[in-house]
C-alpha cells in the first residue's frame, strides 16, 4: 500500500509536469503555471518522504521478525 502511494505521488509530480509545460506555452508564466510548478515540487518532495518512511518501516519490521526468530 505504501509503494501505491508512492507511485501515486509521482504520477501527480508528472501529470502537474505536463500541465505546467503547456500552460507556459500558451500562455507564459501565469499563476496557473506557478500553481502546476508548486504541486509539482510538493508532490516530488511527498513521493521522497513517503519513500524515506516506507524503508525505515520495513527496517524495523525486518528486526522485529529477527528478534522474534531469535526469542
Amino acid at each position: 500500500m505504501r509503494r501505491f502511494v508512492e507511485l501515486m505521488w509521482l504520477a501527480l509530480a508528472a501529470i502537474t509536469a505536463v500541465e505546467a509545460y503547456f500552460a507556459y506555452q500558451d500562455s507564459g508564466f501565469t499563476q496557473r503555471t506557478y500553481m502546476m510548478l508548486a504541486v509539482f515540487g510538493l508532490s516530488i518532495f511527498m513521493y521522497y518522504l513517503r519513500k524515506k518512511q516506507r524503508v525505515k518501516a520495513q527496517i524495523r519490521a525486518r528486526k522485529r521478525s529477527s528478534e522474534e526468530l531469535r526469542s
